[in-house]
């Protein structure tokens, strides 16, 4: 009996101990949480302290790279009209030549250059060179890409190869394997795996991608329901706006009078269908790190899980949280609000 007990607390004392030193591992991404921030029309980096990191040194356009992001420890910055990349020191990594720049995916990054779209590495080396009138950044090792404008849409893979041909109408990002499509035949959306094996038949007038096993696709009466991957329809037609699911809820869209379908209010369900957060909102996000942008009466806010607003719909515009903190403009100045919904830097700009 004492050998045992012995044994088994050497089993929880190991445990123990590995438990510690897994808690002081650095993050297996290493990348350090960076934020912009703008100061005189420049913009600047802070650590997840909201200290200095980069000084602001960048010119600040209120566009499609804003925010400024950091992925795979790079950024891209715009440059007096031309966007580069910098590294989490501030130094020019890559530089200002394209007109447009995406974050970096598994070592790729979509730009533009003279209007048509291609991808680089980190070394800022074409891997596929501006080639498309319209493309997306790569999922599950697809890119959705358009030849020419109004033309079909068909995919590649990273050595920039058509797997699927410019044969479809539409094409949406690549999310678990499967991404939604719009046929020629038909007009209708179905699903395709990586390959452009047809999984799902196209026989929706509208679908999204799926997020944690459902998509919303549009059904009977112009409503939206929800399918798993199979096929199989989870929850009826019902909803008149339905998003992914994010963190077990989708924010969806009902009508608040049954005679003007214009009037509706968004909430969140969980995946029963049952409203976990009732309609109350003029628009709805997605729920990222805890909580969810929603809109009312033309500003932003924010919610907890429970629906309860944490942060007062003030605001002009909003963005997710990301780690701690949530970027947020007011009066034409950004800030940064902590999760309670307080202002951890007041707005400047």
């Amino acid at each position: 009996m004492r050998q045992h007990v012995t044994k088994l607390f050497s089993v929880l004392i190991i445990c123990v101990l590995v438990t510690f030193c897994k808690s002081i591992e650095p993050s297996s991404s290493g990348e350090k949480a960076l934020y912009p921030f703008v100061k005189d029309e420049q913009v600047g980096f802070l650590d997840d302290q909201l200290n200095t990191e980069i000084t602001a040194q960048f010119k600040f356009l209120d566009g499609k790279v804003w925010p400024y992001t950091f992925s795979e420890g790079l950024a891209a910055v715009n440059f007096f009209g031309r966007v580069g990349y910098v590294n989490e020191d501030g130094k020019i990594k890559i530089d200002p030549k394209f007109d447009y720049a995406a974050p970096f995916r598994n070592g790729l990054a979509l730009v533009r250059n003279n209007g048509q779209y291609g991808f680089i590495n980190q070394s800022g080396d074409y891997v596929i060179k501006p080639q498309f009138w319209m493309a997306k950044s790569f999922h599950d090792g697809r890119a959705a890409v358009q030849k020419q404008k109004g033309g079909k849409w068909g995919y590649i893979n990273r050595d920039g190869e058509y797997i699927i041909p410019l044969t479809l109408n539409g094409a949406k990002n690549f999310s678990n394997g499967y991404a939604a499509v719009q046929t020629p035949e038909h007009n209708e959306w179905g699903y395709i795996d990586t390959n452009g094996n047809t999984i799902i038949e196209p026989k929706y007038r509208k679908s999204k991608s799926f997020a944690e096993g459902l998509s919303p696709v549009l059904l009977d009466f112009k409503q939206w329901g929800y399918i798993n991957e199979n096929g199989a329809i989870i929850l009826e037609a019902q909803f008149l706006e339905a998003a992914p699911f994010s963190e077990d809820k989708a924010a969806v869209a009902m009508p608040m009078d049954k005679n003007d379908l214009q009037k509706k209010k968004f909430g969140y369900i969980n995946k029963r269908g049952s409203f976990i957060i009732k309609p109350q909102f003029d628009k709805a996000y997605s729920f990222k790190n805890g909580r969810a942008r929603v809109k009312m009466d033309g500003k932003f806010g924010y919610i907890d899980t429970e629906g309860n607003l944490i942060a007062n719909a003030i605001y002009d515009q909003a963005w997710d949280f990301d780690g701690k903190f949530a970027l947020v403009k007011l009066d034409n100045k950004f800030g940064y609000i902590n999760k309670q919904g307080i202002f951890v830097l007041e707005p400047i700009s």
